[in-house]
């Protein structure tokens, strides 16, 4: 089930929107009714995504998202605020906000709308960890093929110097160089990542 931490000094909306997303989007939330709340239960357990207000006494949600960056760059962060200014929106996508909603108006659409950015970001956000793991374990295979094939090819080498009047051991020597040569490039050209 996908963690969620909802940060807001308004009691009854984090309440509201608690029950709706657990009762309603199958989400399991937990609540902080402040951003130095949030950020020791954020320290202490894990999440999925984190919601946050904007306009919380004690540091905003901007800082707070600063804050959080600093910690967890990859979290899923939403900014669910009744402020609608657009300076707001434009500086907490810019310090790493990936979705930004404005409260108000008829509860069950916007709720709606809530669950659906956290299951999206977070489905996200799961893929990009696992591509990122998949990257760094075919770095891993890589590596150790290419070591495998640096101690073939050394032992090859070594035996050319043994074998020089064998003719037939030459050949064989040669084949298994060429060959550890084929899969160096190949491996190469293969499971380089690509980037962008």
């Amino acid at each position: 089930m996908t963690r969620v931490l909802y940060i807001d000094d308004e009691i009854t909306l984090l309440t509201l929107t608690q029950i709706y997303l657990k009762e309603e989007a199958n989400l399991d939330v937990e609540v902080a009714a402040s951003a130095e709340e949030g950020l020791k239960l954020l320290r202490s357990e894990s999440f999925d995504a984190i919601i946050s207000d904007y306009d919380m006494p004690d540091m905003d949600g901007i800082e707070l998202l600063k804050c959080v960056r600093k910690e967890n760059p990859t979290i899923p962060f939403i900014v669910f605020t009744g402020k609608g200014r657009e300076e707001i929106v434009i500086e907490a996508l810019n310090y790493g906000a990936d979705f930004y909603l404005q409260k108000g108006g008829d509860p069950k659409p916007l709720f709606t709308e809530l669950a659906n950015a956290i299951r999206h970001l977070v489905r996200r956000s799961q893929a990009e960890d696992s591509a990122m793991q998949h990257m760094q374990y075919w770095k891993k295979v890589q590596e150790s093929i290419s070591r495998k094939l640096e101690d073939i090819e050394n032992s090859a080498h070594a035996l050319t110097t043994i074998t020089e009047g064998l003719f037939e051991g030459q050949e064989h020597i040669q084949k298994i160089l060429m060959r550890t040569q084929e899969i160096h490039e190949e491996l190469h050209n293969q499971y380089k990542p690509e980037m962008k």
